[in-house]
């Protein structure tokens, strides 16, 4: 409540000069004084006349239309149709003094109200007939059954306020202020710093039945008003403060009610999030649930059953939640251990025969059926010649398994107790197992669907790839047999032959893996003797074999390959060594000219090599001259040294030496170092490494593929170039086998299938109950497995490019509504959210149940909220908040007193640390009204000491909250405790049979309501402030607003009242 604050009313500009009611007058006025001052015609007399008069001003009467646009929000919304009926309808406006604006009364100086000038009315379709325009009226309105049926009159005053999303009080901490001269003050503050922090308010005061259609209107308040709307003469009201809804004699249309604004809504069944969430009650779960018998004693196919006496026939199915073993009691605890344990000694005979049975498919691979019957003679009966329909091997292409318990020669298979063997020879977890393999057997064909769409250009890319691999192989018998053997032989018909690629191929080792400096053969040839020109198009076109010029050079045209080795070693030169021209001036023809000037100079010395030594500064080192100046050679200048130089030495000095400088970049960027002739061999090399197929036809094969991270190798690596030939740094150029990846959360179809399926004995589960599960994670694990075992099959069966180990499911939970972290990528965050890792990624020799993706060494405590609650309220917050003790002077820990919430700091209200908030990983729901929500906690962590000892952790509560919102109005349904804050007001408490059931009432028959020192100390502080104010006939519209605002609902629960041990 500290931000926000309400006024009764407010008026601005002129109406705030309104100081009496206006009796009979149609209209509000205000008297305007002058005083008017004159000087005499004669004399120095000053003649002073009062004059004044009075200014009616706009009335309700003058108003014929409400902007749409004056109207920033309505509750409950139009059409809306789940309206709490315990709140109270009302409408806002952006203006801040909007309702009062056309008002013609005046405070009332005993309750501080002010009626509005116009007001809020809901009627039932039964209270009234007509709803729209008619001609010559100026307003819609419509024909009220019983005016009666209207709120009273006189108090309309009580349901008109000011909002500010600010304190403005007269003083900080402050909860009632009557000091208008710094309330005021401070609102004009908060309206100058955003006008968009204030509101004015009109409510309506009528209780609201459950499941009932209602019509909001929002009238004029006065008579005039109605006239007005209504095209009659305002004139006629008896007086400007006459009700529109209150009789007299000879009223028009008395039944008639105009209106500027109509919508509709509906209220919901009785219940508000506050009623709802305290009908929950928290409570241990009962014990059955998460599990249910399933018989063993005949499993069929020959197959032995489990015929304990102790276990009286029975296993025990799981589902995806079970019980915390902490919820046990000793009995239940030891009947639990007796299934759990009812392997053993391990392995039993029946998974001996399972296992012989599952392992026949991997003994037709060797021998005939009729001998891989052999070993099943004694359970199966004599051996058939026919093979038989083998139970899957779940996992087996993810695990690399074909066998179970025993090797093809009988040794013993270690580990024989792993994941795989669990799986598939324990029938609670095989039975897991099948369930998912039947959910993608019934949604085939939408699961493939997604397949394919995500495989995309996967398949046009592997058919580049097998042409790669052709490709491949005709470059191999293209570079063996026509170039390969020109290196040695004929290297310049090798780099003839190779000119046009040569400018992509590096010189300096194979992709500059060698020392040699990175750089391509064209521009190693380049800054050799070769140069360019003996390799250019050109003269690859006049050195052709038949050419005329070859025919003309050699007399054997093979010996023109030989042009390129004698360039090279400088026996044929391609043009005359450069000549200087003889006109081309020297550096010594210019020092020649200019050093005698300098020369000369009295005290100077001779500069020699002036220009061509840049250290030190030539230039800088002239002598200076007072009256040098720029002459032709006849005029026989001779200019003094010493002084300072004048203009034109300076100048001239400047030139100089910029001249001398662009002299020096043009000589060293026209410096060309000698050519030395190329290393023929180790270039040839070089191109015949560079242009091998091993190395060309992957990068242009897979250089136009992009893949998916999912269809990389290990290392995200599909092309490292080596040596050709190398099969450890050459691509194979195989064919990527993809796998479709399905994020949908796959306890959905499990639940379709069947919520017991999902949840054993979910039934069980009390009515508006609270409670807390623990993931079975081997039952999780068990049906993704048997999704991507299954979805493996399918996608074999339909020649999807697979290796069948693909992980296509991993995702059991609904993970949704977790928030992303700052800057994470999608793609991070789906990986980190995942149930479980890769299965073809699962340790060897690990457990069953042992593969969480996010928290691998615990077991996540789920909550389970079944009720009205969410049903209703679907946006509500539900995170986990560290408790804290509450404790003794001397800090011990005072275990008279309930824990509390862990405060949060400042800083941590808006990024909460984990140590002390946690929000769900993961949700689902059971319909109609079962809600669970995953948190990474053990119930060990939740549950906390009991404070017996001073180190005792004190455990997490969870809470449930009702998201903030913008602000409500109303009363609570009923409440069974003292009226201890007005946030704890009810409708009974303001309802009583002097006032009627439909309308709160201000009125001689108001009761006066006090509050009752709470004993919780939570309340202390809230008590403290609404204490200042008082429910009874006088009270005023801010004290109103105050009382009745609903402030967002938070309860909280701790983990030992749901764990067995409150």
């Amino acid at each position: 409540m500290n931000s926000y604050s309400f006024l009764p009313w407010l008026r601005q500009g002129i109406a705030t000069q309104i100081k009496q009611a206006p009796g009979t007058a149609p209209r509000a006025s205000v008297e305007v004084k002058l005083r008017l001052d004159g000087k005499a015609v004669s004399g120095d007399g000053t003649l002073t006349l009062p004059a004044g008069r009075n200014v009616a001003l706009y009335g309700p009467g003058d108003v014929i239309g409400v902007d749409e646009r004056a109207v920033v929000r309505t509750e409950p919304r139009d059409s809306i149709t789940n309206f709490d009926p315990n709140f109270l309808p009302f409408a806002e406006f952006y203006d801040e003094d909007f309702p009062w604006r056309y008002s013609p009364d005046v405070a009332d100086p005993a309750t501080g109200r002010l009626r509005p000038w116009l007001a809020l009315v809901v009627l039932t379709e039964e209270e009234f007939t007509g709803a729209g325009p008619a001609p010559g009226r100026p307003l819609p309105f419509i024909t009220v059954t019983d005016l009666n049926v209207l709120p009273p009159a006189d108090q309309i005053g009580a349901w008109a306020h000011v909002h500010v999303n600010r304190t403005v009080t007269a003083s900080e901490g402050e909860t009632v202020s009557d000091d208008m001269t710094a309330v005021l003050p401070r609102l004009a503050s908060v309206l100058a710093e955003n006008p968009d922090l204030a509101c004015s308010r009109v409510m309506c005061p009528r209780r609201l039945d459950p499941e009932r259609s209602y019509h909001a209107f929002l009238v004029p308040a006065f008579e005039t008003g109605r006239l007005a709307g209504l095209g009659l003469d305002p004139a006629t009201s008896p007086g400007a403060l006459q009700s529109s809804w209150a009789g007299y004699a000879n009223r028009p249309e008395s039944a008639n009610l105009c209106y500027y604004r109509h919508w509709t809504f509906s209220t919901a069944s009785i219940g508000d999030f506050e009623y709802l969430v305290r009908l929950l009650q928290p409570r241990p779960v009962d014990v059955r649930v998460g599990n249910r018998d399933m018989d063993v004693r005949a499993p069929g196919g020959g197959l032995p059953g489990i015929d304990d006496p102790a276990l009286g026939g029975v296993l025990r199915l799981g589902g995806a939640l079970k019980v915390p073993d902490e919820d046990l009691d000793p009995e239940e605890r030891a009947d639990a251990l007796l299934h759990e344990n009812w392997d053993q000694p391990y392995p039993h005979p029946f998974q001996r025969a399972l296992a012989a049975l599952i392992n026949l498919a991997d003994d037709y691979t060797r021998e005939t059926p009729a001998a891989a019957h052999g070993s099943l003679a004694g359970a199966a009966g004599p051996p058939d010649p026919d093979p038989l329909v083998t139970p899957p091997l779940y996992g087996r292409w993810h695990a690399l398994a074909s066998r179970l318990l025993s090797k093809p020669d009988g040794t013993p298979i270690t580990p024989d107790d792993d994941w795989v063997h669990e799986l598939n020879l324990d029938p609670r977890f095989r039975v897991a197992a099948g369930i998912g393999a039947r959910v993608v057997r019934e949604h085939q064909e939408e699961f493939m669907n997604a397949a394919w769409q995500q495989l995309g250009d996967v398949l046009a890319g592997n058919r580049r790839i097998r042409a790669a691999q052709v490709a491949r192989e005709v470059g191999h018998s293209f570079h063996a047999n026509h170039l390969a053997p020109l290196r040695p032989a004929t290297p310049g018909q090798l780099f003839a032959l190779t000119a046009p690629l040569q400018s992509r191929v590096p010189s300096g080792g194979v992709d500059g893996l060698s020392d040699a400096p990175m750089t391509t053969i064209t521009a190693a040839l380049a800054d050799s003797t070769v140069a360019t020109t003996p390799l250019s198009p050109a003269m690859r076109r006049v050195t052709r074999p038949r050419s005329r010029l070859v025919r003309g050079l050699f007399e054997d045209p093979a010996d023109r390959h030989e042009l390129l080795v004698k360039i090279n070693t400088g026996q044929v030169a391609a043009a005359p060594a450069k000549t200087a021209p003889p006109a081309v001036v020297t550096v010594d023809d210019l020092e020649g000219q200019l050093g005698p000037i300098f020369e000369l100079v009295p005290g100077g010395e001779p500069r020699p090599g002036l220009l061509p030594d840049p250290i030190p500064d030539p230039v800088g080192s002239l002598a200076t001259s007072s009256d040098f100046v720029i002459s032709l050679p006849a005029e026989n200048v001779h200019p003094t040294g010493g002084g300072t130089d004048s203009g034109e030495a300076v100048r001239f000095k400047q030139a100089l030496h910029d001249a001398y400088a662009a002299f020096n970049v043009a000589q060293d960027a026209g410096f060309t170092p000698p050519r030395t002739p190329a290393d023929l061999t180790g270039l040839g090399q070089a191109a015949l490494a560079g242009l091998h197929p091993d190395r060309t036809v992957p990068r242009r094969a897979l250089g136009g593929i992009a893949l998916p991270e999912r269809f990389l190798p290990p290392g995200g690596i599909i092309f490292v170039a080596g040596a050709q030939g190398d099969p450890d740094t050459t691509h194979p150029l195989t064919e990527v086998m993809a796998y479709p990846v399905i994020d949908l959360p796959m306890y959905r179809p499990l639940l379709d299938l069947s919520p017991d399926l999902f949840l054993p004995n979910v039934n069980l589960v009390p009515h508006n109950s609270i409670t807390l599960l623990d993931t079975n994670r081997r039952f999780v694990e068990s049906y993704l497995v048997g999704l991507n075992h299954e979805m493996a099959r399918e996608m074999m069966w339909r020649e999807f490019p697979t290796d069948q180990r693909g992980s296509v499911f991993r995702q059991f939970w609904d993970v949704r509504s977790v928030r992303s972290g700052p800057d994470e990528d999608p793609a991070d965050r789906r990986e980190r959210l995942y149930d479980i890792p890769a299965i073809d990624t699962w340790e060897p020799g690990s457990a069953l149940g042992d593969h969480d993706n996010r928290e691998p060494s615990a077991t996540d405590v789920v909550l389970v909220i079944r009720g009205e609650l969410l049903k209703k309220y679907p946006t509500a917050v539900i995170y986990a908040h560290r408790a804290d003790w509450q404790r003794n002077p001397d800090g011990s820990i005072d275990r008279t007193r309930p824990r509390r919430l862990a405060v949060l700091t400042p800083a941590e209200e808006t990024d909460p640390p984990r140590g002390k908030v946690r929000l769900p990983l993961y949700d689902a729901k059971v319909e109609p009204d079962i809600y669970f929500f995953g948190f990474d906690l053990t119930d060990e962590a939740v549950r906390g000491g009991d404070g017996t000892h001073p180190g005792d952790d004190p455990g997490w509560f969870f809470v449930i909250k009702e998201r903030p919102g913008d602000p409500r109005f109303g009363l609570d349904i009923e409440r069974d405790t003292p009226l201890r804050v007005w946030n704890d007001l009810s409708w009974p408490d303001v309802l009583t049979p002097a006032t009627g059931p439909r309308f709160i009432r201000l009125d001689a028959q108001t009761p006066t309501l006090t509050l009752t020192r709470p004993g919780e100390a939570e309340l202390a502080d809230q008590y403290d402030e609404d204490r200042q104010l008082t429910w009874d006939r006088q009270i005023n519209a801010a004290d109103l607003a105050y009382i009745l605002y609903q402030a967002p609902v938070l309860v909280a629960v701790h983990a030992r009242e749901m764990l067995g041990d409150a």
